[in-house]
């Protein structure tokens, strides 16, 4: 009697386990399914160009031909810098702005040139919180050094140090995981911007726009956006100088509206 009621206790508790486990399982299913759904939808579309928004025409012919924009990509620091005056103007459209920095293509300081960004950030009153985005390109020779500078420049300066980059070729991802590897906090102080993977020909226009799918480096980041189309690879036709973008929704924050 006594070893019966012991197995049968034996057996409650077995049963309860698997119980709590076939919960825990569906609720952390669920869970996956929740973080798999919020990559995929609540993308704000956006453009970047390298063209001065306002004295180019470029948002109204945007406007026309895409669709309107909930932001545009406009640089810090480039030949074609985005002016106090452009800025008002594109706010005044309703439209933020997402900050991106291309000082050189030489990467061989990434505390100067962020430091360099940060304070032409200040200088046109952007608001704390926002991200400023390092142009990367798959020829530059960008390493592990540079990035961990460079997002390390960014402490206490009230900016988010971003990256736009390809997660495919070139030396960036094998950069960005070194310094991952180095230091795990970087992931939570920086930002990618994937130009990975190239809808090739596709409609460039907003309401075309695909589901948020970005590629990514293989190791822990956060990809806030994706630039999905470039201006050169449109199908035939005239279109603004523009690429074509989505924001994850999580991320908007860190746009300067």
């Amino acid at each position: 009697m006594t070893q019966r009621a012991a197995r049968m206790a034996t057996f409650g508790l077995a049963v309860s386990t698997l119980a709590s486990l076939v919960v825990a399982q569906a609720a952390h299913a669920a869970s996956d399914a929740h973080a798999r759904a919020a990559t995929t939808t609540g993308a704000p579309w956006g453009i970047d160009t390298v063209s001065n928004v306002q004295s180019g025409n470029i948002l109204t012919q945007t406007k026309a031909d895409l669709g309107t924009p909930r932001f545009v990509g406009r640089y810090l620091i480039y030949s074609s810098e985005l002016t106090s005056g452009e800025a008002q103007y594109i706010h005044a459209n309703s439209v933020s702005i997402l900050l991106i920095d291309d000082p050189n293509r030489s990467f061989t300081s990434g505390a100067a040139d962020a430091e360099q960004a940060i304070a032409q950030a200040k200088a046109l009153g952007v608001t704390k919180g926002v991200a400023i985005f390092r142009d990367v390109e798959t020829s530059d020779p960008i390493s592990a050094t540079y990035v961990s500078a460079y997002a390390a420049a960014f402490g206490g300066s009230g900016f988010v140090a971003g990256f736009y980059e390809n997660p495919i070729n070139g030396s960036f991802a094998g950069a960005f995981c070194s310094a991952v590897g180095a230091d795990p906090t970087l992931v939570n102080r920086s930002v990618l911007w994937s130009s990975e993977p190239e809808h090739t020909g596709s409609n460039p226009i907003r309401s075309a726009r695909p589901a948020f799918a970005p590629d990514v480096p293989g190791c822990a980041n956060r990809t806030a956006a994706w630039q999905y189309l470039e201006r050169g690879l449109f199908p035939p036709g005239t279109w603004p100088n523009v690429d074509v973008d989505e924001l994850s929704s999580r991320f908007t924050r860190m746009l300067w509206a």
